[in-house]
């Protein structure tokens, strides 16, 4: 089983090099393994009426996606194709899984990276290292069509609250005090698929300026989350990027300091400031990285104007998903009212279940026999 996860701050920062604060939270994907008869049996246990989809292993080996957006099958093929042709790990087949989980699709709660966990520690003889599964992972949703990093994977795996190195991989494990406070998440009802948003131009855009930021600055500049305030104030200066890619830019030093500003008020317990970094890195994201959604940002809005809300953002890929809140817990229900009240009458929604979902830190992915507590 393996948890899905919040981004806290450091949003697009991983595929650019850059720190990520983020944390595993108390939904799950769960991937039961049975016996089978032969090749990999698939099923999707909590949807009624789903058939059994087999899978022919010897067929994976150099399989990649032809069509997006990916269905939960493709990242099974995915994390076949990437143990058989990357990672020396024993594969259990025959046998067959059944899916299950409660991680909400298209929320921005990398419930991909969770499945892509979970099939590859169900797929394996014995869970190889946290590093190496992250990678399995990761390589399964490439293989499937999402060009994601490795934040999600590595928080799912880890758990807890993390702070995410995107240049080394390097997990640093925190111990916040949330003093009476939440995360919170809350449906925009605008549904986003990472593998067909504007998430794989970000990354372009991202390389691409790193490569001319380069040649600009005659440095050798690892990755993007690399360059320094005074680096980029330089290269803005001579006007060597496009208007576009300068924005990109911008976003990504400045969250690259929000991260660095974020670890220290977390750590402080100072959650006002953190509640304002996180507001601030949201309107970063819809501003210079052109990432959000005009419907999430007036989600935000209206959550903002609520007491006792401290800050919110939007959160993952983009374009969609859910809006991320820091709240004190007695302030939820009065959200909650203010939201079907508003923005969800405004758009039908008033009378939805399970809208906001109050999130809990949880452990990391793991394996655990079939009837054990």
């Amino acid at each position: 089983m393996a948890p899905g996860r919040i981004e806290l701050l450091g949003n697009h920062l991983d595929y650019n090099g850059g720190p990520v604060l983020a944390a595993a939270i108390d939904r799950y994907v769960v991937v039961v393994r049975g016996d089978g008869d032969a090749g990999i049996g698939l099923i999707a246990a909590d949807v009624i009426g789903a058939t059994t989809e087999s899978l022919d292993p010897t067929t994976l080996r150099d399989w990649r996606n032809p069509s997006s957006p990916p269905g939960p099958a493709d990242y099974a093929r995915g994390a076949i194709a990437a143990m058989l042709a990357r990672y020396d790990v024993g594969l259990m087949a025959p046998s067959t899984l059944a899916i299950a989980g409660d991680v909400p699709i298209g929320f921005g709660l990398s419930s991909s990276a969770a499945l892509c966990v979970a099939f590859s520690l169900a797929l394996t003889k014995e869970a190889p290292p946290a590093r190496n599964l992250v990678l399995i992972a990761q390589e399964a949703e490439h293989r499937a069509g999402t060009p994601c990093g490795t934040m999600d994977q590595s928080a799912s795996v880890a758990g807890g609250v993390i702070r995410f190195d995107g240049a080394t991989l390097g997990v640093e494990r925190l111990a916040p005090d949330l003093a009476g406070l939440v995360f919170a998440v809350a449906d925009s009802g605008v549904e986003r698929h990472l593998a067909t948003s504007a998430y794989p131009t970000r990354v372009a855009e991202g390389q691409q300026a790193t490569l001319r930021l380069r040649a600009l600055l005659g440095v050798a500049l690892p990755h993007l989350a690399a360059l320094t305030p005074e680096e980029w104030t330089s290269a803005d200066r001579r006007g060597g990027l496009p208007d576009l890619l300068a924005r990109r830019v911008r976003h990504v030093v400045s969250e690259t300091q929000r991260v660095a500003a974020g670890a220290d008020a977390l750590a402080a317990g100072d959650w006002e400031r953190f509640g304002a970094l996180m507001t601030a890195s949201g309107r970063s994201s819809a501003t210079d990285y052109d990432i959000s959604h005009p419907r999430v940002e007036e989600m935000v809005s209206e959550a903002l104007e609520v007491d006792g809300v401290l800050g919110a953002r939007m959160m993952g890929g983009g374009e969609g998903g859910t809006v991320l809140m820091l709240l004190a817990r007695d302030a939820v229900s009065l959200v909650e009212r203010r939201l079907r009240a508003g923005y969800y009458r405004r758009y039908g929604m008033e009378h939805r279940r399970d809208l906001i979902h109050v999130c809990a830190f949880t452990d990391g992915a793991r394996v655990e026999p079939i009837g054990a507590a």
